[in-house]
Parts: C-alpha cells; sequence; structure tokens
C-alpha cells in the first residue's frame, strides 16, 4: 500500500503540475487527486515542494525517453537524421512541457537556498546527460566517440533544448520549427561537406 500511495502522489502531481503549475498545486489538490492523505505526503516525500520537485525531474526523464524514441522511429536514418527528428518531436511538445519546464525554474530558484534540492537537481542534469549520451552514442553505428565529447555533446544538446524551452515561455512565436531547423541542419551539413572536398582538393594539388 505504501508504494501504491507514493506512486498515486507523484503521478497526481505531474497532472496537476500540467493544469496549475507549481505554486498553484496545494497539498489538499494532490490529497484529493491521489486519494491519499495528508500524512503519505509527509511519510514518502516529506513536503509538498519535494513532492513537486519529483515529480517536475520524473516528468523530464519520461519526456527525454520519448524524444530518445522519436529518433530512433527509423531505424535507417543516420545521426543527423536522428538528432532532428528529436527536435521535431521536442517541438512539438513545447505547449503541453511548458508549464513543467516553469515549475523547474522554480526549483532552479529554490535550490539557490537549499543545498539538498541543488544536489537533487545537479543528480537530475547527470541523469540526463547519461541518457542522452547514450542516444548519441546509438546514432553513430560503429563509430566510436570518446567518453568525455559525449558528455560535451549530450551537455549541448540539453543547453538548445532548455534555452528554446525558456524562449517557448516568454514569446512562443520565436522558437523556430521543426522545419527551419532542418533546413538549418541541411545548410550546416552542405557547408562541411563543400569545405571537405575543397581541403580533399587541396591536398591532392
Amino acid at each position: 500500500m505504501g508504494n501504491a500511495n507514493k506512486t498515486a502522489l507523484i503521478e497526481a502531481a505531474k497532472q496537476l503540475i500540467g493544469e496549475r503549475g507549481y505554486a498553484g498545486t496545494s497539498v489538499r489538490d494532490l490529497v484529493a487527486a491521489s486519494g491519499t492523505n495528508l500524512a503519505a505526503v509527509n511519510y514518502h516525500f516529506g513536503s509538498r515542494d519535494q513532492l513537486l520537485t519529483q515529480a517536475v525531474l520524473e516528468s523530464f526523464l519520461e519526456w527525454t525517453d520519448r524524444l530518445g524514441r522519436a529518433a530512433r522511429a527509423d531505424p535507417e536514418a543516420g545521426p543527423v537524421e536522428q538528432i532532428l527528428a528529436s527536435v521535431r518531436a521536442m517541438l512539438g511538445d513545447f505547449a503541453e512541457t511548458e508549464p513543467v519546464f516553469a515549475s523547474f525554474l522554480e526549483a532552479v530558484l529554490q535550490a539557490r537556498r537549499s543545498p539538498e534540492l541543488r544536489g537533487q537537481l545537479a543528480d537530475h542534469y547527470a541523469e540526463q546527460r547519461r541518457r542522452v549520451g547514450e542516444l548519441v552514442v546509438g546514432g553513430q553505428g560503429d563509430r566510436q566517440i570518446p567518453v568525455r565529447m559525449v558528455e560535451v555533446i549530450a551537455s549541448l544538446l540539453i543547453a538548445v533544448t532548455d534555452g528554446l524551452l525558456l524562449q517557448s515561455v516568454l514569446d512562443p512565436g520565436a522558437v523556430p520549427t521543426g522545419e527551419e531547423l532542418t533546413l538549418l541542419a541541411g545548410g550546416v551539413t552542405a557547408a562541411a561537406m563543400s569545405g571537405r572536398d575543397r581541403a580533399t582538393s587541396s591536398e591532392e594539388s
């Protein structure tokens, strides 16, 4: 029964954050939506804030996994195509994810005054880097990438996602579309190929 109450509270928190935001979700709301009681909140999480923070972080990890499945949907896709598929799925989810991200920002601000919360968020980002890194490695086929470079790429992709989400909160119309990013990636790839061809031609001459 204990684990069932904990799961019910987490799922209720995820739903309510999406509907009402972090500040608008009360303990009374959580208890009513989960069918539990105040004692269960304190027993499993210690406080409302800890419950909401865990729900936010779990939501983001689940989102990362969904984006990973989108990236791997086409088994014939190369690394660039996989990243673009993930980005298009990410942009399509922004409206749904925005309330959760706003709640995450609230947790980040609170972390400045709470070493425990700061450590919790740092651990969250470490797990995000690990999961994104797995996607990066999986998209390379037999090509080997140094471990540190995988971490760097994962950090960069997460930073881009966070930055786009922040812009989406403030000005949704300013966020590029999946089609625009696809065009950009095509241009960057073409420029890189052209530069490589010029370098090869120069070496041969």
